[in-house]
């Protein structure tokens, strides 16, 4: 008498059609990561560049000379493709200055299918 489990037994795996459904959803996750994770890393970059700043300059720095410095800082991270003038609003008051940081890019995938990523990030000193 065989047990009831026997017919499983015979089960080897997936099918070519279950195999091809893996490399289809695998090849979909790695061309994600790559054409998006240059972008978070890019922002993060920019986010590390800003909060870098010392805090007591910020406050004193004129508004030329703040953006020129931070210009410079791109410039030596490598973050070429930004106008800081575009991405970064600056916002005085009597009691802090406040940096935001504002964009969005936008990645082909395939075909016609794009992605749009948006950036925001507050700095407050």
């Amino acid at each position: 008498m065989m047990p009831q489990f026997a017919s499983y037994a015979r089960q080897r795996g997936l099918t070519g059609m279950g195999w091809l459904m893996v490399l289809i959803v695998l090849a979909a996750a790695i061309t994600l990561t790559l054409r998006l994770a240059p972008h978070y890393i890019d922002f993060y970059t920019v986010k590390s560049v800003i909060q870098g700043l010392p805090a007591q300059e910020v406050r004193t720095m004129s508004r030329s000379s703040l953006l020129e410095a931070l210009k410079k800082r791109f410039k030596i991270n490598n973050l070429r493709d930004f106008d800081i003038r575009d991405i970064i609003d600056l916002q005085r008051s009597r009691d802090s200055t406040v940096l935001e940081v504002r964009y969005e890019r936008r990645e082909h995938l395939f075909f016609n299918v794009d992605v749009v990523i948006s950036f925001h990030e507050r700095f407050e000193y």
